[in-house]
């Protein structure tokens, strides 16, 4: 077999974020990981391209993308191919870049999510030893939209009482609602709201008890506690509490807002994972897709086949466990259910957004109240200032969950974004684009207990990680029958001080 074990702890298919933060997570732990993908690059839907691969997977046809792809495969096999200056397909505007060097400046995410300064993600990063691989730059600001105008998020006492997000009367019952999340500890008594449980009282209580009204709380559940849609109200109020601590918490390291975002892109995440799952001993196989998953005879997983990446000799590895994204079951009904769908639009920009104060960076979210749907819009900002683009231009996302996926026009459901980012009603300006898709979101239909298949969720419509690292926890509490738990990571002086 060279180089791969005969046998694995898991075998981990795609290189998602969620799949590569599970694979450095278990070979710090000293588990044998084998990770493989049947892509050419780590990622996938969390990958970053540069504006060549945008143009090959947004604008070339399916035939464009399999001439290149064969002529790809016979150079790598030695063969003699028709000489040829051009690609299979266009070229993105000369504006973009006419060469190689220019295009590998834009590092575009495929699905641009900010992370929180002080969330699990982070927390993650930090401990794994991961920041020492990678640059993480503060997101310029939180914003809100109401009647048409982006508001700051306000996240304390001060300014819930300058802001005009909310009614004069209300910004009494903000103040006092923003002080109790500042003081809260869950061991000290005196810091708790009297007539409030966090574990009986429902969230929607817990805001009547501050005496919130209806849009203060529901910019509070949405843009503060990051909640997709309401159905958090009815439920106990400790998780939007804790929620809600967090953001401020975050908020509170940097200033301006509570999220940061990589040096290069989104892509920097999953190949550093990669890289530490490496350190530890782990072995990644690009272009190596899943032939086949292996039972035993109780119908628990006990390998899996693939072909080798550069022989396509057929392998054949043993494992109790594997970890995969949905991506790889497409059409199998008892393996994955398809959880509704989004539409994403990645727009290049030549100006920031309007109402954002000239920001190189920020996150606005458009409840869904203010434009009559079930669901809210998020967009997101990134420029120069993080390396993803060349200077004067600025990388843009507007996403939601889509609603009406029969209406034949799926783009309607974003323009409420596109007004916001000065590209309604289908206006581009100079040097600007567009690239739009609609995305099946799939979740496992069995936990994977069973047979030990674990499979993640897809990415959803917000612009923030908290939903991935959420789903992190799940699948390693159901894999390893705990709660996930990160040590510190030690750097190399002290392993060596104890070793000695």
């Amino acid at each position: 077999m060279g180089d791969f074990n005969e046998e694995y702890d898991a075998v981990i298919v795609g290189t998602g974020l969620t799949e590569c933060i599970l694979s450095g997570v278990f070979g710090a732990e000293g588990k044998k990981v084998l990770n493989i993908d049947q892509n050419s690059y780590y990622g996938r839907r969390s990958a970053s391209l540069n504006m060549m691969e945008m143009w090959k997977k947004f604008r070339w046809s399916e035939e464009q993308r399999r001439v290149e792809a064969e002529r790809a495969k016979a150079e790598e096999e030695g063969k003699l191919v028709e000489a040829s200056d051009t690609p299979a397909g266009p070229e993105p505007p000369a504006a973009f870049g006419k060469k190689p060097s220019e295009w590998n400046q834009w590092h575009i995410s495929l699905v641009p999510k900010f992370l929180m300064a002080d969330g699990e993600l982070t927390n993650v990063l930090h401990k794994t030893g991961v920041t020492r691989y990678i640059d993480l730059l503060q997101v310029g600001g939180s914003y809100v939209v109401k009647g048409g105008v982006p508001y700051r998020v306000p996240s304390t006492r001060i300014e819930a009482m300058t802001s005009s997000l909310v009614s004069s009367f209300q910004k009494y019952y903000m103040q006092n609602f923003l002080q109790f999340i500042a003081n809260y500890k869950e061991d000290d008594k005196s810091t708790h709201k009297k007539g409030l449980n966090l574990d009986q009282n429902t969230m929607r209580e817990a805001y009547k008890i501050f005496g919130l009204d209806a849009w203060t709380s529901e910019f509070i559940g949405h843009a503060m506690a990051l909640y997709v849609d309401d159905s958090y109200l009815d439920k106990p109020a400790r998780e939007p509490i804790e929620r809600i601590i967090l953001y401020v918490r975050s908020m509170a390291r940097f200033g301006k807002s509570p999220y940061i975002f990589p040096l290069h892109g989104l892509g920097e995440l999953p190949e550093r994972f990669s890289f530490l799952s490496a350190v530890y001993g782990g072995t990644y196989a690009l272009n190596t897709p899943l032939k086949e998953i292996l039972f035993d005879d109780s119908g628990v997983v006990c390998g899996v086949k693939f072909p080798h990446p550069n022989t396509k000799e057929e392998v054949t590895v043993k494992t109790k466990k594997v970890i995969a994204d949905p991506s790889y079951f497409l059409g199998q009904d008892k393996r994955i259910r398809q959880a509704g769908k989004l539409i994403r639009a990645i727009c290049v920009l030549t100006h920031p957004i309007e109402g954002t104060e000239n920001a190189d960076s920020a996150q606005i979210i458009i409840p869904a109240s203010q434009t009559g749907r079930k669901n809210d819009i998020y967009i997101s900002l990134v420029s120069s200032a993080f390396n993803v683009c060349p200077k004067g231009f600025y990388l843009a996302s507007v996403s939601t969950v889509l609603e009406n996926p029969d209406s034949g026009n799926p783009h309607a459901e974003l323009e409420p974004g596109f007004d916001r980012l000065g590209l309604g009603s289908g206006r581009l300006g100079k040097d600007e684009e567009k690239f739009i898709q609609v995305v099946d979101l799939f979740e496992p239909v069995e936990d994977g207990t069973k047979d030990h298949v674990y499979i993640s969720k897809s990415y959803d419509a917000s612009t923030h990680f908290e939903t991935c690292t959420d789903d992190v926890k799940d699948i390693y509490k159901r894999v390893e029958g705990k709660d996930l738990v990160i040590e510190q990571r030690k750097d190399d002086q002290q392993q060596q001080a104890e070793e000695s």
